[in-house]
């Protein structure tokens, strides 16, 4: 997988899916954590469990003891070409800097890598450290995919892939998270939704 690290210190994106303190990122993400990783919530270091995984998808379900106020909906709709969307997550970790970034574009292609129908491709800039991000609709800030990996910088340009949110709800449905809560059916102000991602998105690691 482009983005993976097998050892040592590991870290991504992951987002809350409900206000109970459960977040979902990608597997590679936290895979050689040893159930050791951490979230940074409101400057706090806070230990995250893994409470599931798919190695398959590269997706991961974590669950902090915390209680928070702002989740990313999961959308119902099937994602279409030229939707336009907005990428959270921390590119390069803490190394840029701490504060959360977000890249915009639209779905390219409704299949990944080799006809991969489990993942789309965007044309939004990711880079290592989005791993595990939230990809939403520009609209309803509902989620539309999770960042997962690009092709070879040298070689492609704005070649990114998402895990469908479809995958995602099968994966949490499988592992007995059913989350079809109220949808939040909003029209959204771009601060609105810049206040939701920045809230719901987080950085997680390990040492």
């Amino acid at each position: 997988k482009a983005e993976s690290k097998s050892e040592g210190p590991s870290s991504g994106t992951a987002f809350f899916i409900d206000n109970k303190g459960h977040l979902v990122t990608n597997y590679h993400v936290v895979k050689s954590c040893n159930n050791k990783s951490k979230i940074i919530y409101k400057t706090k270091e806070i230990n995250a469990e893994l409470i599931a995984k798919d190695d398959n998808l590269d997706l991961a379900l974590l669950k902090a003891d915390i209680k928070n106020e702002y989740f990313i909906s999961i959308s119902e709709k099937p994602p279409n070409k030229l939707q336009k969307i907005i990428a959270a997550g921390y590119p390069f970790g803490k190394f840029l800097s701490d504060d959360l970034k977000f890249t915009s574009g639209i779905i390219s292609s409704l299949k990944g890598l080799e006809d991969d129908s489990t993942r789309l491709q965007i044309d939004a800039a990711l880079n290592y450290g989005n791993s595990g991000g939230p990809i939403v609709d520009e609209d309803t800030g509902e989620l539309v995919a999770v960042a997962v990996a690009g092709l070879r910088k040298d070689i492609t340009e704005a070649v990114n892939f998402g895990i469908k949110a479809a995958s995602v709800k099968n994966f949490l449905e499988s592992n007995q998270m059913y989350i079809s809560l109220v949808a939040k059916k909003y029209n959204l102000k771009s601060e609105e939704l810049s206040l939701i991602l920045e809230n719901a998105t987080i950085y997680t690691f390990c040492h």
